[in-house]
């Protein structure tokens, strides 16, 4: 089974994506939520796009994928009919991946299947906790290029 993808951002010359849908998919199948997620690529871990080139120039830790879920909503006395047939106000489990300089491919690639995609795996686990998708949670996957380390992140709203 495949996580269906998307977006999948064309990215300039020197930039790769650490990891495919394929990997993506083979490791977290069976976990929780498996079937609701959705996968994205994005050209830029952080916006505007000239402080994502300043991280990459300097080396400095940024996210390489984060997994988020958003409780449903509901919509508004003035929600427009196409935005909640669209799905605009569903629940939602999103993934997103993030570019690496293309120098650093492999050992984001070789970090996300080690510890990053079992944290993923981990964290979706947890969403069978009672009281956990009663509110927006996400999971970062933070890449330092320095020391070729891989930090998860979680946070949570109110």
């Amino acid at each position: 089974m495949m996580i269906p993808t998307t977006y999948r951002a064309k990215l300039p010359r020197g930039l790769s994506f650490p990891i495919g849908a394929e990997a993506v998919s083979q490791a977290l199948v069976g976990t929780p939520r498996f079937e609701a997620l959705s996968l994205t690529f994005w050209d830029q871990a952080v916006w505007p796009a000239s402080k994502f080139r300043r991280l990459l120039e300097e080396r400095s830790p940024y996210k390489v994928m984060t997994a988020e879920f958003h409780p449903a909503r509901k919509p508004g006395v003035s929600a427009a009919e196409y935005m909640i047939q669209s799905g605009w106000y569903d629940e939602k489990w999103e993934l997103f991946a993030y570019p690496v300089l293309a120098e650093f491919r492999h050992p984001a690639n070789r970090l996300l299947r080690e510890t990053g995609l079992p944290a993923v795996a981990s964290w979706l686990k947890s969403s069978d906790r009672a009281g956990w998708t009663a509110t927006w949670r996400r999971i970062e996957l933070i890449f330092n290029p320095v020391d070729e380390s891989l930090t998860p992140q979680t946070s949570h709203g109110v």
